[in-house]
This record gives C-alpha cells, sequence and structure tokens, in this order.
C-alpha cells in the first residue's frame, strides 16, 4: 500500500550571530497542514529541530542521512515530502555547472552546507522510481534553482534589474495598519552571506577563515561528513601537496589551477582596497582559471575536467526533470524573510512558509477536500506576498506535466 513520508527541518541557530525565530514555527505549521488535509500521521514525519534536543538534530549529516533513508525506502505510489526552514547561502563553485560563479546551498544548524549538486546525487535514485512524487519547499534565500531543474514554472522578474529589498515597509504598514496590528517592522532575511559562514567557521575551527580557506576549514571540520563539493577541494589539496614531486609539470600545473579555482570566493565581492575577492594574490597568481574543474560521480568526487564553464553537467548527472517539484522562497539571488509582523517573536515565521500555510487553510475553507495545483498555490503565495509588502518572488521549479498535478498528493 503507497505510503506518505515526510522530513521537517527547522534551523533558527539558537546563540549564534546568524540566529532566526521563525523557523521551528515553521515546522510546526507545516505539520499541522499535513496531517490536517493530506492524511500524514506523526509516524510519517521525521522532525528535525535545533531548539530541542529531544529532536533529532538538523546537521549536515543528519539530513543528508534522512533524505537517503526515505528515498531508498520509497516504492511506487508513495508520497514524499522535504521542508526546509533556514538559512541559504551561496558558495563558490568549482565546476562548470553555474553561470553565475557560485553553487546555492542550505544550511543546518552545524554549517555543514549542502550544496544544490549534494541534492541532486541524494535525489538522484527517485530516477529509477517513477512512480513516487517528490516536493520540496525551500524556505530560505537563495533557494531558486536548488535542484538544478531545466525549468522553472514560476520565475521572478524578467527585467535583469538588481532584486528589490525584500521587504517593503511601507506596504507592510499599511497593510497591518488595515488588520489593526502593531507595526513591529521585526525582520530578518534568511540569507547567510559568505563572510558571516566564513566567520562561523573560524569560531568552529579556532582559527580565521576567510574565503582562501573556507573550503578547507569545511573539510577539516567535518571530514567525510562534508558536503562532496568539499571533499572535492580536499582531494585536489590533498593531490597537489602529496603528489608534487615527480609529477610532470603540466600535471601540477592543472591541479594548481583547479585548486586555484576552488578557492575562488564569489565574483561580486571585494576584498580589501577594493581588490577582487577572486584574485589569486598567491602561489599561483600566475595560472589562470582552469578550463573545466567539475565534479564526476559527487557521492565519491573524482577529478573530472571536461566540463565548459557556464554549462551544466553531462546529462548522466543531471537530475531528470520529472524528479522533485520545487517550491522556492525566492529566486537564486534574492533573500526570503524571516518575518514577526506582530512584535511577538513567539509567533515568527518564513514568509514563504506561513503565505502557503494560508492559503492552503482558505482553499480548503472554501473547497473542503479539493486540491490544489502547484501552479496555483505559488500564484496565490505570490499575490499574497505582494500584497502583504515582500518582494521575494517564490519560483516553481519542475516539469511541465508536474506542474499541474495536486499540491503535494497523487
Amino acid at each position: 500500500m503507497p505510503s506518505k513520508k515526510a522530513v521537517l527541518i527547522g534551523c533558527n541557530y539558537p546563540g549564534t550571530n546568524a540566529a532566526l525565530r521563525g523557523c521551528i514555527n515553521d515546522v510546526w505549521g507545516m505539520k499541522e497542514i499535513l496531517t490536517t488535509y493530506y492524511g500524514f500521521t506523526d509516524a510519517d514525519l521525521t522532525i528535525m529541530i535545533d531548539t530541542d534536543k529531544s529532536y533529532l538534530q538538523p546537521t549536515g549529516k543528519n539530513i543528508k542521512a534522512k533524505i537517503t533513508e526515505m528515498v531508498a525506502a520509497a516504492q511506487d505510489g508513495d508520497v514524499l515530502f522535504l521542508h526546509f526552514s533556514g538559512h541559504g547561502t551561496q558558495i563558490p563553485s568549482t565546476d562548470g555547472d553555474e553561470k553565475d560563479g557560485k553553487d546555492e546551498a542550505i544550511c543546518p544548524t552545524d554549517m555543514n552546507v549542502i550544496c544544490d549538486d549534494d541534492l541532486r546525487v541524494l535525489l538522484k535514485p527517485l530516477e529509477a522510481k517513477p512512480g513516487v512524487k517528490f516536493t520540496f519547499i525551500a524556505d530560505c534565500c537563495h533557494s531558486g534553482t536548488l535542484l538544478d531543474h531545466e525549468t522553472v514554472q514560476i520565475s521572478g522578474p524578467k527585467s535583469g534589474a538588481p532584486p528589490p529589498p525584500a521587504i517593503d515597509m511601507g506596504a507592510l504598514a499599511g497593510f497591518l495598519g488595515a488588520l489593526g496590528q502593531p507595526d513591529g517592522r521585526d525582520f530578518k532575511n534568511r540569507a547567510l552571506p559568505f563572510t558571516d559562514l566564513c566567520g562561523m567557521l573560524s569560531q568552529l575551527l579556532g582559527q580565521p577563515v576567510d574565503a582562501s580557506t573556507a573550503r578547507s576549514a569545511m573539510g577539516t571540520i567535518f571530514g567525510g561528513d562534508s558536503s562532496a563539493k568539499i571533499q572535492q577541494f580536499m582531494n585536489v589539496y590533498q593531490a597537489l601537496t602529496a603528489g608534487a614531486k615527480g609529477a610532470p609539470a603540466a600535471s601540477a600545473g592543472g591541479l594548481l589551477q583547479m585548486l586555484c579555482a576552488c578557492l575562488a570566493p564569489p565574483a561580486d565581492q571585494n576584498g580589501p582596497s577594493g581588490t577582487p575577492a577572486n584574485a589569486h594574490t598567491g602561489p599561483g597568481a600566475n595560472y589562470a582559471a582552469p578550463p573545466a574543474a567539475g565534479h564526476g560521480n559527487l557521492a565519491e568526487p573524482d577529478l573530472k575536467i571536461n566540463y565548459t564553464p557556464g554549462a551544466k553537467p553531462p546529462a548522466d548527472e543531471q537530475l531528470s526533470p520529472d524528479v522533485g517539484i520545487l517550491i522556492t522562497g525566492c529566486q537564486s539571488h534574492e533573500t526570503s524573510a524571516d518575518a514577526c509582523p506582530s512584535g511577538n517573536p513567539d509567533k515568527a515565521h518564513g514568509a514563504l512558509s506561513n503565505a502557503i500555510q494560508t492559503v492552503i487553510k482558505q482553499q480548503q475553507a472554501q473547497s473542503p477536500g479539493q486540491p490544489i495545483t502547484y501552479r496555483n498555490l505559488v500564484i496565490a503565495v505570490r499575490e499574497m506576498l505582494l500584497k502583504t509588502g515582500f518582494a521575494q518572488n517564490p519560483c516553481l521549479e519542475c516539469s511541465d506535466k508536474n506542474a499541474d498535478t495536486p499540491f503535494i498528493v497523487r
């Protein structure tokens, strides 16, 4: 008999400079939606939160393990659901599959980041299980394209202009006034800047970490539990440091080129004195960027170098467009809001999660038992966020045939 399984993840990062307040509330709100309207039981849910030690902690290792477990156990007809509420970030891409030179990633509570390429590997087994329906809601910044699907059914503005502020405070104040609610104006975006990530890694490692050492720091701290992207960097580093003796000059140069590429931070960040942060000023400064430092099989990273910059990975490594339906809090370059409009921190929430829950409750009140499609849900959520002053643009990333199927259920 087909089953339903869900993994609900909330990271408030308590006691850190990156602390949020609404992510755990998002988990409880989504649990209510799943059990009230979609037939899930408590036994179907795996809850991971970082504010209560009695629950499984949402570390990078634990999150990957639970996703792997859910995917491996899935059978034809099953319904799978993944919800992540927390920080998102962008880290330098070590291969050619991101046109902006950055990989989107989610930030577990221990900062053992999970990149879009890691998610692709974790979900790849679903290609052999076409009867399984998998839904992923990512209520975090930079969540657009987390599954790297070619088709985005609903995206943000096409103008190419810089994104507006995450929240239009004037519009929000007017909306709250109309509702008779206090204008708490208490908001925070769910983006973790790369510099802040480096700062948190510095605390974990006990020594300074910057853009040039972030990957090696994560490899040192998390070892084999780190992102495959980080493991790839460490493989290159070890090959460079241990294999230089007796290696042909061309080979050593190629390794150095790849290492420099791994070290390169985002191109839009500037270092001290206006020096571009991605300029190589140490050993290897005379080397050009490598033509193609790739990731190969991310479960066991190798050193493939036959990628074209700005191109997607080979077809056999991409995730099938029919695998997974992703609803994002925003586009890849935007931020998502952690909001507390009432001023009461106990009622803080993610703007996306709250809007989804509100739309579903309203729709079910009007048409009990009738499903809402992914497309209609995202359209309604975008309208609600616009009306309440949030400038983020949730996206729907999935195949054409999945866009108009019922949300979550078959």
